[in-house]
């Protein structure tokens, strides 16, 4: 049986590693022979099979191939219909995950315990759906660890570095930007910030924009009329980017579907880097309100990191030197090196100190002592950037004579105004009859290692109390049972 695994379930590519005997990580490669397989499925319309990887991404019908699944991870209403049948972002993730287990297995043995990683932005209900897939897969989540925490354990044990280091995650579809603290065999993570809709995924969008409109001008056509050859383009337009990461110069030439004729693609460096220059600069935000965050100046870093396909962009590095003053420097293979620090992190024996990702309060009526006056706000309980696990608690008083429920809103987000964050789940609790207002309400969050939250209201004059897991309600979100009956299920399953 192989011991100490770790995955990376990427948005664009995803990849299974494990500890070696000597003590060093190593990537497994997939049956088809690749380190690396691509986050595709696709439904085979004549056979009971599913394809997983490169033969998803070439199955040729856009109708039956599902790409980044993981971008829909914390929606709980998103569905995948196919043949009749609705498929949730978890099913689809164990469909990759599946693959990962049975082809890896047959190298390092069987695969029973896994750390997973996650964005460190990722969501309750994602960070959820995340587990779910993985059960459904046949494996046990030991640990959900974040991204950049799995880069910075690689590129520590590779470097042997110390001090503050800053991983700046750049992915297929999310952007990381963590600062840890690295003192001997301890890792303390200081803040994380990230937007989970970011990535080259969206660099390729914009680039397939500009092949369109030169095609336009040269032929007077549209340059795809349907979804299928939008892939077939969108392939090469993502071949291109890569190319112009070591190249400054780039020509193309390319068809429609139409046989309107040819155009020929004249696409510089500086043209795609002008086209990404306002998400680049959202990152730089990123940076910075990460320093903000953790009091500290760009001076203060004494490692640069990158990690994710998308850091290969020259301009990436160059903007990031620019704003700390000191190399940028990759961490290994940047596709690679998460799903290496998950394989150490399953072992490690050193202590980690993770952070929560997101405050975590409710809705309550707060007194202003300065106004005198009372407004309706987000009372945070755990603040951002707590060392986890933690559980904190907060006291509240009833507002009305004669109050039967009380109804506890948790929240997720950093604002003071309550319609500016999430409300990621509801605890209600009947209490006895005719009490005047003014009773106290402790309410008390957990938070635990692998960042999911539970919620716990204590009516201190009854005695009265209730805790709940954080829990999500939508189509896309399957109950308990629900669960093993479709892990049942795709454990029969034929994937290729």
């Amino acid at each position: 049986m192989a011991e100490h695994v770790g995955i990376d379930l990427g948005t664009t590519l995803s990849g299974l590693a494990w500890l070696k005997p000597d003590g060093n990580p190593e990537i497994v490669p997939n049956a088809d022979g690749e380190r690396l397989t691509p986050s595709v499925v696709f439904f085979e319309a004549h056979e009971d099979v599913k394809l997983v990887g490169s033969a998803a991404r070439d199955g040729g019908d856009p109708g039956r191939t599902v790409f980044q699944i993981k971008r829909h991870m914390d929606d709980p209403e998103y569905l995948v219909k196919i043949d009749g049948k609705d498929w949730t972002p978890s099913e689809i993730s164990a469909l990759i995950l599946a693959k990962l287990k049975r082809e890896c297995s047959r190298i390092i043995g069987d695969i029973n315990e896994v750390v997973i990683t996650v964005p460190a932005n990722f969501n309750e209900l994602a960070r959820k759906s995340t587990i779910a897939a993985a059960q459904m897969a046949g494996m046990k989540v030991r640990r959900l660890v974040n991204e950049p925490t799995a880069a910075a354990v690689y590129y520590a044990h590779t470097q042997g570095v110390q001090g503050r280091i800053l991983v700046y995650d750049l992915g297929g579809g999310t952007l990381d930007v963590t600062i840890l603290q690295v003192d001997g065999d301890n890792i303390r993570i200081l803040t994380s910030e990230g937007a989970r809709h970011l990535g080259g995924s969206n660099f390729d969008e914009l680039l397939l924009e500009a092949y369109a409109q030169q095609y336009n001008k040269q032929t007077g056509a549209g340059l795809y009329s349907d979804e299928r050859h939008r892939r077939r383009v969108l392939q090469a337009v993502e071949d291109a980017k890569k190319m112009l990461s070591k190249l400054r110069r780039v020509n193309d030439t390319v068809a429609n579907d139409q046989n309107s004729g040819l155009a020929r693609i004249d696409l510089a460096r500086e043209d795609f880097e002008a086209m990404i220059r306002h998400m680049l600069t959202r990152t730089v935000m990123l940076v910075e309100q990460a320093l903000d965050s953790a009091q500290l100046k760009a001076s203060d870093i004494d490692h640069v990191v990158l990690v994710g396909g998308s850091t290969r962009i020259p301009k990436v590095k160059t903007m990031l030197e620019k704003l700390f003053g000191k190399s940028a420097v990759s961490c290994g293979n940047v596709d690679e090196c998460v799903a290496l620090g998950a394989a150490l992190f399953a072992k490690k024996s050193a202590k980690i100190q993770e952070v929560c990702n997101a405050s975590y309060g409710t809705v309550a009526m707060v007194y202003n002592a300065r106004t005198g006056e009372e407004k309706l706000m987000n009372s945070i309980v755990i603040p951002k950037n707590t060392p986890i696990p933690c559980s904190r608690t907060q006291v509240y008083q009833t507002s009305e004579d004669n109050e039967r429920i009380i109804e506890v809103d948790i929240t997720q987000g950093e604002d003071e105004d309550a319609e500016y964050v999430d409300i990621i789940g509801r605890l209600t609790l009947e209490v006895p009859p005719n009490r005047p207002k003014g009773c106290e309400v402790a309410v008390t969050f957990s938070y635990d290692e692998n960042q999911r939250v539970r919620a716990l209201v204590l009516d201190k004059q009854s005695g009265r109390s209730r805790e709940v897991a954080v829990s999500y309600k939508g189509a896309g979100v399957l109950s308990d049972e629900e669960l093993k009956r479709r892990s049942a299920h795709l454990r029969q399953m034929r994937i290729e």
